[in-house]
């Protein structure tokens, strides 16, 4: 990976870079005459330069990130998000979001440390800051570390890889004068944190990879655990981290493979045990943390949140004042209930009003009495629950219960509804039951109609029984309860499961949702929960009762059931968005983002990337790719272009960056969900790192004298020629040109004309 690695193990009377030319002389620190002569008539100030170059870069990456850091002084973007998600930590509620929590806790602990209460929720975008009394600025600040370290470890990797002062100067100063990095980098956003743990990771890759001549010692091991830990921090940020350990994880499989060659001399023994250190470091130690932050993120979010819908009732009675903890209880046959769609929130409706007899694509209905889905509930809302058995003894029942007579308890436990019970739903308004028949739909032709039965139509009174399973049973001695059960009402005699759409019906239909039966029973948009019983109070001793029953959950359960709902509703985004955009349009920068918009004063910031950057970065990796293949076919014919050293570095350091990128972007065109340009954003930094290696491969010669072993070292030499030197001043005098031409729109901070 870095230029400095031998074929084999390095053997006595070899220096870094292979075997001695004839005339020089190995002098006891490892270096030779010919190096210490050259080291002799080096000004301090280039064998130093490694150090300005970094304090350099360090200082216009704060200048870049903190410019303007106020302003605007409004939400911006999905600072709505994640700034209300650090409110929740510190609120400790409980929020559902699509991605893991370790960078939301970095914001949160921010906030916490300057004493923000989490108050303000960021609404929507364009909110005031100031008014709401919200501390922004420290805020952004916080986040913004994170932003202003990647230039400084853009420099560092290179620089550890072997490249030049000048060639990592390059790389970094391209990503500091980046408009898409400083515009994600300065804002209360994710982006920036996890791409900072990306970069940790392969930094801390490339320092482990450094010490293989010293396998075991302390250096070996604590890079190699940082290595893990910063690997279990990036994909506890966002799931995309899996992309950084797929990088990791195949440049240790080509470094296994180097340690299990036999002419390495290592034995079978060594090799499985580096295995397994590298297993224990590299999976074991970030499957851990990422469990870490998860149990981290549930023991903040302790109490009843926005995000307790999206979870089942075992889990949401686990949050301090649950609603399900006060109103969870047994429902009975006689009760007159509301049902409500799990998805949707819809309650089940019918009305006298009728079906049209026919629709607008001339199919016929049976204008049978609608039952829709509608928002809000109404007496409309309310079904009576029915036994299909001991009819004759639940109607006395029902009679002492509406004369006020006072029922034991044993008795009311009789007559409580269970799991897999076969019933009839009784309109309570029209005094009609439910009912499903062949019958197609209003708009989905596949599915059968619901509609209603008279009481005295005995004919076709099969269509109005149900069989009720209780999600997640374990026996049909399972209760149904209010709230904490979630149900499907399953036709015993078509088999179709109630079920509902966002999709409204036409006019006729009042703007309600269409109810119909759906021919997958077991699909998971037919779950219903009821939510109300008429006339039902609780009381203090039952809410008492119900805390004490409430089942436990163990944190492995938490997160399993957490786990999959995060991956289920990220594949759901598939919500068009006006600026979404297409992997094959980010390289070439066609589309951006609007983050925020000021129409009085006409201004507005723009998430895009530096476009001449980010061109000159596609015709790096271009020019990449057709160097190896020129540099195989000169192999081939037995042409050495390069020499082995430069040969050796473009192939595993260019490859390693080449690979970077490749992982970092190639997987989003499998991707069915929405995405957006900040999506590459990871991918573009490996981008810049490639111009500056070619820039190194092409400018920089002769290769070994300009390389550098770490960030801290000293140089042997700055610039190889003037002409190298003007090539340098050329490209970041282009980058930063295009940065400045486009800074209005990445700080949102200069009015801009009715063209612009």
């Amino acid at each position: 990976m870095s230029v400095d690695e031998p074929q084999l193990k390095r053997r006595p009377g070899k220096d870094a870079v292979g075997t001695l030319s004839p005339g020089k002389q190995l002098h006891e620190d490892g270096s030779n005459t010919a190096s210490v002569a050259s080291r002799a008539g080096v000004s301090e100030l280039v064998r130093n330069s490694s150090s300005y170059a970094l304090t350099a870069v360090l200082a216009l990456s704060f200048i870049t990130r903190y410019y303007r850091i106020w302003d605007p002084a409004q939400v911006v973007f999905d600072e709505v998000h994640f700034g209300k998600f650090a409110s929740y930590y510190l609120r400790r509620e409980y929020y559902f979001d699509v991605h893991p929590p370790l960078a939301k806790m970095l914001i949160a602990l921010g906030g916490w440390l300057i004493g923000y209460d989490g108050h303000f929720l960021f609404e929507k975008i364009g909110m005031d800051y100031m008014s709401n009394g919200v501390p922004y600025m420290m805020l952004r600040g916080w986040v913004a570390l994170f932003g202003l370290a990647l230039p400084p470890l853009v420099y560092m990797i290179m620089a550890e890889s072997g490249y030049s002062v000048i060639a990592s100067l390059l790389a970094a100063l391209l990503v500091t004068f980046d408009n898409a990095l400083v515009t994600q980098g300065r804002l209360i956003l994710l982006d920036n944190i996890m791409i900072f743990f990306m970069l940790a990771s392969v930094y801390s890759y490339v320092k482990f990879f450094k010490q293989r001549y010293h396998p075991f010692e302390a250096k070996w091991w604590a890079w190699l655990m940082s290595t893990g830990v910063m690997l279990g921090c990036v994909v506890s940020c966002k799931l995309v981290g899996l992309f950084t350990i797929a990088l990791v994880g195949v440049a240790v499989i080509f470094d296994l493979r180097r340690i299990l060659d036999i002419r390495r001399g290592n034995t079978l023994s060594e090799f499985f045990q580096h295995f397994v250190a590298r297993a224990f470091a590299l999976i074991a130690v970030p499957v851990v943390l990422y469990l870490s932050f998860f149990a981290i993120h549930l023991a903040i979010l302790t109490r009843t949140g926005p995000g307790d819908a999206y979870h089942t009732s075992q889990f949401q009675m686990q949050l301090i004042d649950s609603p399900l903890t006060k109103s969870s209880f047994d429902v009975h046959y006689g009760d007159q209930v509301a049902i409500r769609h799990r998805e949707t929130g819809v309650y089940v409706d019918s009305n006298p009003g009728r079906y049209p007899l026919r629709y607008e694509d001339q199919r016929v209905s049976s204008q049978g009495q609608q039952v829709t889905g509608a928002k809000d509930r109404t007496d409309n809302s309310f079904w009576i629950i029915k036994p299909m058995v001991n009819q004759e003894a639940f109607a006395q029942f029902v009679a002492r219960r509406q004369a006020g007579e006072e029922i034991s308890k044993d008795e009311l436990n009789k007559w409580v509804v269970h799991h897999t019970d076969l019933v009839q739903l009784q309109h309570a308004a029209t005094g009609s039951n439910m009912r499903t028949h062949d019958v197609a739909s209003p708009m989905t032709s596949t599915n059968m109609e619901f509609t209603t039965l008279a009481l005295n139509d005995t004919a076709n009174a099969a269509d109005t029984v149900w069989k009720l399973e209780i999600d997640g049973a374990k026996s049909n001695s399972t209760l149904l309860k209010t709230s904490s059960s979630f149900i499907r009402l399953v036709s015993n005699k078509h088999g179709v499961a109630m079920w509902t759409h966002p999709k409204k019906l036409p006019e006729w239909g009042h703007g309600h949702q269409e109810i119909n039966g759906k021919k997958d029973p077991t699909a998971k948009s037919t779950l219903w929960a009821i939510t109300e019983i008429r006339g039902r109070q609780i009381t203090a001793e039952e809410v008492e009762e119900m805390v004490k029953k409430k089942s436990g959950m163990s944190f492995l359960e938490k997160f399993v059931e957490l786990q999959g709902l995060m991956i289920k509703h990220n594949n759901a985004l598939t919500t068009v968005h006006p600026f979404q955009s297409t992997p094959l349009s980010w390289p070439f920068l066609t589309r951006g983002i609007s983050f925020w918009t000021d129409a009085a004063q006409r201004r507005q910031i723009y998430l895009l990337g530096n476009p001449i950057g980010w061109w000159t970065s596609n015709l790096a990796l271009f020019a990449y790719f057709a160097g190896l293949v020129v540099l195989e076919a000169c192999g081939m014919r037995g042409v050495d272009l390069v020499g082995s050293i430069v040969r050796r570095h473009i192939l595993r350091s260019g490859g390693f960056i080449a690979f970077a990128w490749f992982i970092h972007y190639f997987p989003f065109f499998m991707m069915g969900r929405s995405l957006f340009l900040h999506h590459y954003l990871p991918a573009s930094i490996f981008a810049y790192m490639m111009v500056a290696a070619c820039f190194q491969f092409v400018f920089v010669h002769p290769y070994q004298l300009f390389t550098l072993r770490s960030w801290s070292s000293r140089a042997r030499a700055l610039l190889p020629s003037y002409s190298t030197g003007l090539v340098f001043a050329v490209l970041v005098a282009i980058q930063v040109a295009t940065f400045i031409f486009f800074a209005p729109i990445s700080y949102g901070t200069s009015t801009l004309t009715a063209q612009q």
